[in-house]
Order: structure tokens, then sequence, then C-alpha cells
């Protein structure tokens, strides 16, 4: 899947079915099912998961919960815009799928 593609997907009624649980967080939040988002995101306790739930603090305004999030996910916390940090994150996972195909 490409980063256009899962903008595209946007517009379905549900995530893309081959969605990793944090995509599939990042396709709730961008729908505005902010509940959903939340609960993919700590259904999976992986380094991406983690990244997401720091962003997801961070857009509903929770500074201190978001640094800690960010210590967990291994990461400085974002400076830029949400938008800016949920393309970054979006494209890490991409990018993180295309290593963990070419290695199976």
């Amino acid at each position: 899947m490409t980063f256009d593609a899962f903008v595209r997907s946007l517009a379905e009624p549900a995530p893309p079915p081959d969605c990793e649980v944090a995509l599939r967080a990042l396709w709730y939040d961008a729908n505005g099912r902010t509940d959903s988002a939340v609960a993919a995101a700590e259904f999976d306790t992986g380094h991406l998961c983690r990244r997401v739930r720091a962003y997801l603090h961070r857009k509903a305004g929770d500074t201190g919960n978001a640094e800690l999030w960010y210590w967990r996910a291994g990461t400085t916390p974002w400076v830029g815009s949400l938008e800016d940090e949920w393309a970054d994150i979006v494209h890490t996972i991409l990018a993180e799928r295309v290593v963990a195909n070419a290695y199976t």
C-alpha cells in the first residue's frame, strides 16, 4: 500500500483489511472516530502503536501523557503540526511494512 492509497481509503466505510493495528488507529483518527483510534492503539504494545498513542494524547492536549508515550516509543516529542505528524507516522508504518516484507 502507498501513502496515497491509504489516504484514498479514508473515504471508505472501514479501514483496509490488511492494515496494521497502528495504521488502523490512524485511519479511525482521520475519520473522527477517536474512541476507535484509542482502542486500536491500546490493542498493541509495539513501538508503532506507542507512537500513535503519543500522537493521540498530543492531539487531545494531554502533553504529559504524550511525552511519556513518545519516550516509550523511543522517539522525541513531535514539534510540528498534527497533520504532519499523522503523515509521518503513516509513512513510517508503510516503510516498516516494506522492510518486513523484504525479509519474509
